[in-house]
């Protein structure tokens, strides 16, 4: 059977966009950094929608919550119909944070997305490519 090229070029410079940015500069991990950038793109996700996406254990989720939310990064609320599910926003320094995260990686996208004249097929042999030149 033949792969479609575009599956390891996809999966290459998804790994290599997820490392551009330097996290520990930011204080946080891989985890809480995937947490912060759903509840920002989907707002007032619950937490069992997030282990779901990112099919993380509920521990695993657990410690990067905890600390985001003693960061006042994060807030939790109780659904008012069941009151089981709890949903996460983002607090004004979760979004700050989330925004200056997004802006450092956009204009790292938009680079390369630049030098391929907008093409994505292009920009993303480009990403997998930085990829595999790094790990090799």
């Amino acid at each position: 059977m033949n792969i479609d090229p575009k599956l390891p070029t996809i999966f290459f410079a998804y790994q290599e966009f997820s490392s551009m940015v330097d996290l520990s500069h930011y204080n946080l991990t891989k985890n809480q950094h995937r947490i912060l950038f759903i509840i920002f793109a989907l707002e007032d996700v619950s937490i069992k929608k997030i282990l779901l996406l990112l099919g993380i254990s509920k521990q695993a989720a657990n410690v990067a919550l905890r600390d985001l939310l003693s960061r006042d990064l994060v807030t939790e609320e109780r659904s008012k119909e069941d009151k089981r599910i709890k949903y996460l926003q983002l607090t004004p320094a979760g979004r700050a944070l989330s925004d200056q995260i997004s802006v450092e990686q956009q204009t790292i996208l938009n680079k390369y997305f630049d030098a391929a004249d907008g093409d994505w097929q292009q920009a993303m042999t480009k990403l997998a490519e930085k990829y595999l030149n790094r790990v090799n």
